[in-house]
């Protein structure tokens, strides 16, 4: 296994940091594929004019690539697929499902634009129910990205330690959370800011906002709440998520994804299945389609999970104990 080193770049875009370390890989190793579905990134340039049999546009042709994959992987093939998060997934979930899952293919499937990455674009393009379908295939592997240095291993988990996996990224950049943790990402999550009697379990950059509410209580109401992030929401880490969990009272996830089926339904499972007696509160999204345009700060504050509106759900139910 490649051992996991600092980024060596200082990448200013999510999408960079995931190519230009796969592109380094597939110099490597002449096995190494990438498709993709007629999508954008600056480090595709590299592959087309230096390992142009490594690289295939299938078009917006979701479904068909995931087959195409699952035909290169049974011939020997180190495949990794990309394309827009939700139309690589609930469009293309039979043949993931069939394809690549019942055959036990480790395809690696990249998909930028979680959440409300593509606001402006409407429900077609939202990216919230991603996580609950893909958890549901069996022998799949989840990964969500919280800032580059992160993401800019996942490449080389998935290679190093082939496995059917879904990777979910953003575009452009988030502070730096991991610089300083990059020879623990194999743990798959991580305590960024301690914390007494509570605790934030988040996941994806959706843990920028979580350290933010944090410290604004810390300041504000001396609320010290700890925030844990999830990077491998499958397999779940459970060993080390009991031991960092049980010293908490009250545990709150906050996701941008359906409330149920993603992280809050993933800790909520954890939580019965260990016996652990703690007060809980998830806090995602509603029941239903979002008919709202625009961008991500826009659409936290008209669904009910801008900073001040989580703040007030937390106070709300601290209230009521």
């Amino acid at each position: 296994m490649k051992k996991f080193l600092k980024s060596t770049t200082a990448y200013t875009d999510m999408r960079d940091a995931f190519f230009e370390e796969l592109f380094q890989i597939a110099l490597h190793d002449h096995d190494v594929i990438l498709l993709h579905a007629d999508q954008g990134a600056q480090t595709f340039q590299k592959f087309y004019s230096s390992l142009p049999k490594q690289i295939f546009n299938a078009g917006v042709a979701e479904q068909n690539m995931i087959s195409v994959a699952g035909g290169l992987a049974l011939s020997g093939k180190k495949v990794f697929v990309h394309a827009i998060s939700t139309f690589i997934t609930l469009r293309c979930y039979e043949q993931i499902k069939v394809d690549l899952s019942v055959m036990n293919l480790p395809v690696t499937i990249a998909g930028v634009g979680p959440g409300f990455t593509y606001g402006a674009d409407g429900p077609t393009h939202h990216s919230n129910q991603d996580i609950a379908i893909m958890r549901a295939i069996p022998h799949m592997r989840i990964l969500n990205a919280t800032d580059f240095f992160n993401l800019a291993v996942f490449p080389h988990l998935t290679y190093s330690k082939p496995q059917l996996t879904y990777i979910r990224f953003e575009k452009g950049n988030f502070p730096d959370l991991y610089s300083s943790r990059i020879d623990s990402i194999p743990d798959g999550l991580a305590m960024l800011k301690p914390g007494k009697k509570f605790c934030f379990i988040t996941t994806g950059t959706i843990t920028h906002k979580a350290i933010d509410i944090a410290k604004n209580l810390k300041e504000k109401s001396d609320l010290d709440i700890a925030v844990i992030d999830i990077y491998q929401l499958k397999p779940l880490n459970e060993k080390i998520l009991k031991k960092l969990i049980e010293p908490f009272e009250v545990v709150f996830t906050l996701e941008e994804h359906l409330s149920y089926g993603g992280l809050g339904t993933i800790v909520s499972d954890f939580l019965a299945d260990h016996s652990i007696k703690t007060d809980f509160l998830r806090i995602g999204l509603p029941d239903g389609h979002c008919f709202i345009y625009g961008d991500r700060d826009y659409m936290h504050k008209q669904i009910g999970i801008a900073s001040d509106q989580v703040i007030r759900k937390i106070d709300k139910f601290l209230r009521s104990r």
